[in-house]
């Protein structure tokens, strides 16, 4: 009997996804194992995994498998990062000429922030990771937007009491995270001044869509070298400015 298992089970999964159409909004076992070739069972375990996961659901009347609302989630999200990357890409490249410093657009996912957008620095030396790059959430500025306006709860649920360690500056102690992103709060914007990379300050900024949610962080990079304290001011400040014009742009409307 086949098995599906790893990348064939994955690819499986997302064909039975793709099975579901506004013709066919719901699908029995037997019609979808006929459909992709794969014994009943297999399909079984397979639908009932993708129920546990809530991208699956079940028709109590009918037994039949229709999609879930995680999908609708997932696909609000991606719906969400395009319009953000859209709307702030003008602000950024202003941001990127003026200081000449490297300008990322984050996203959270889970404990690390995901780079959505960048615009790379025009110094010799430039800083930042790659497009589409994992970061730690707790040691970037952009991360500690995103874990601030997230709330406590949910740095309690996803981040250990002890965090990793990257530079002599990063803070490893959630309660004292805690304490910073209070701070962050307060002060509409977060510093990572040498806590992932040594050499490396970071400013980050909230960006809201419409309901007011901050969906994304956006942040200015450079050598230490290269940001004092009069510096890094002036970026807060047109930061700021840049992250209310994006979120404007995403209907937000500050009361």
């Amino acid at each position: 009997m086949q098995k599906a298992s790893g990348p064939l089970a994955i690819h499986k999964a997302i064909e039975i996804l793709r099975a579901f159409t506004p013709e066919t909004p719901e699908v029995g076992v037997r019609d979808l194992a006929s459909r992709i070739g794969m014994p009943k069972s297999t399909v079984h375990r397979i639908l009932n995994a993708l129920r546990e996961e809530g991208l699956l659901e079940v028709n109590p009347d009918t037994g039949r498998y229709r999609l879930g609302l995680e999908l609708v989630a997932i696909a609000g999200m991606a719906l969400r990062t395009v319009d953000v990357r859209r709307v702030a890409l003008p602000y950024m490249s202003d941001l990127a000429a003026r200081w000449r410093e490297t300008v990322d657009l984050d996203v959270l996912r889970g404990t690390h922030v995901m780079i959505i957008e960048q615009i790379p620095g025009q110094h010799i030396l430039k800083t930042g990771g790659m497009l589409a790059a994992r970061l730690p959430a707790h040691s970037t500025s952009t991360g500690k937007v995103l874990l601030a306006y997230a709330g406590a709860q949910y740095v309690l649920q996803y981040l250990d009491e002890m965090l990793p360690r990257y530079t002599s500056q990063t803070i490893t102690s959630r309660e004292a995270l805690l304490a910073d992103l209070e701070q962050v709060r307060q002060q509409g914007y977060a510093r990572s001044w040498g806590e992932h990379e040594a050499y490396v300050r970071a400013l980050g900024v909230p960006i809201r869509d419409r309901t007011g949610t901050v969906i994304a962080a956006m942040s200015i990079s450079g050598l230490a070298t290269r940001i004092d304290e009069k510096t890094a001011e002036e970026m807060v400040q047109a930061l700021k400015r840049a992250a209310a014009g994006i979120s404007a742009g995403l209907g937000y409307v500050d009361r």
